[in-house]
C-alpha cells in the first residue's frame, strides 16, 4: 500500500464522522432557525428543539473528546467509558451511514476504524505495563487436517509448520502472555470473563474484528487484521510481527 493510501485509510473515519456532524449540524440549524422564525410557536415545540440541540452539542462535544483521547489518556474513568460507547454505538454508525450514502467502501471505513480504535488504546495504555495480557486468535489460522484441536490452550499445538499456530505458541510463551483460539462470539465472550485480561490483542478478519471491539468494548482491546492481500488478490497469513509489536506495546 502507498503511503498516500495508508494515510488516507487511517483518516477516513475521524473524517466521516466529522463530516456527518458537520452535515447534522447544518441541517438542524436550518431547520431550527426556520421553526423558530414562525410567530406563534408552541411552548413543547420550543421545549423539544432545545432539547435536541443540547444533545447535538453533547454528541459534537463527546466527538472532540474522543478525538482527544487518540493522543492524550482520558483520566476520569467513568469519561473514558462513555467515550468508548459513544464511539461504537454512535460515531461508527454515523460513519457507516455517510460511507453508504457516499457509495464509499465498507471495508476501508472498518480499517480505518480499526487503526482509530487501535490508536486510543495504545495511548490509554501508554506507560502501564500489563501482567494479564489475552491474544485472541482465529480458528482459521490453524489448518483444516490437523488432529490437534486447539480452543483455549495453544500450548497443546505439536509444532508441526503446517500452521501460524506453531509460531504464535513460541511468541506467547517468551513473552509470557496467555493465548486462545476464539471459536464464536459466545465463547469468546465467556473467554474473556473467565481469564479478565486487562488488555486484549485480537487477531481476525475486519468484519470479525468490529465485532469483537463492540462485544468487548469495556476492554481495551487491540485490533490485528489477518487479511492482507498481494498484488495478485491472494490472501496471506498473519504477519506475526503485528501481533508482537502489540504485545510489546503493552508489556
Amino acid at each position: 500500500m502507498k503511503d498516500q493510501d495508508l494515510y488516507l485509510s487511517v483518516i477516513k473515519f475521524p473524517a466521516f464522522v466529522s463530516i456527518s456532524l458537520l452535515i447534522i449540524s447544518a441541517v438542524f440549524l436550518i431547520i431550527l432557525f426556520s421553526v423558530f422564525a414562525q410567530p406563534l410557536l408552541a411552548n413543547w415545540v420550543r421545549i423539544l428543539f432545545i432539547i435536541l440541540l443540547a444533545i447535538l452539542i453533547f454528541i459534537i462535544l463527546g466527538w472532540i473528546i474522543t478525538l482527544f483521547s487518540t493522543h492524550t489518556r482520558l483520566k476520569p474513568r467513568w469519561l473514558q467509558k462513555l467515550s468508548k460507547w459513544m464511539l461504537f454505538n454512535i460515531y461508527y454508525p454515523l460513519a457507516k451511514g455517510l460511507a453508504y450514502i457516499t457509495f464509499s467502501s465498507k471495508k476501508n471505513l472498518i480499517i480505518s476504524f480499526l487503526y482509530f480504535n487501535n490508536e486510543i488504546v495504545l495511548t490509554d495504555q501508554k506507560d502501564i505495563r500489563n501482567i494479564n495480557i489475552l491474544v485472541l486468535l482465529p480458528h482459521c489460522l490453524q489448518k483444516d487436517d490437523c488432529t490437534i484441536r486447539i480452543t483455549n490452550d495453544i500450548i497443546k499445538c505439536e509444532e508441526c509448520g503446517g500452521c501460524d499456530i506453531a509460531k504464535i505458541k513460541k511468541l506467547i510463551t517468551e513473552h509470557n502472555v496467555d493465548a486462545a483460539v476464539a471459536t464464536g462470539g459466545f465463547l469468546e465472550r465467556k473467554m474473556i470473563a473467565e481469564k479478565n485480561p486487562t488488555v486484549i490483542v485480537t487477531v481476525a478478519t475486519a468484519q470479525e474484528l468490529v465485532n469483537g471491539l463492540r462485544d468487548n468494548w469495556t476492554y481495551p482491546v487491540y485490533a490485528v487484521l489477518n487479511e492482507q492481500y498481494t498484488v495478485s488478490n491472494e490472501k496471506t497469513p498473519v504477519n506475526i510481527s503485528f501481533v508482537e509489536f502489540a504485545i510489546k506495546q503493552f508489556k
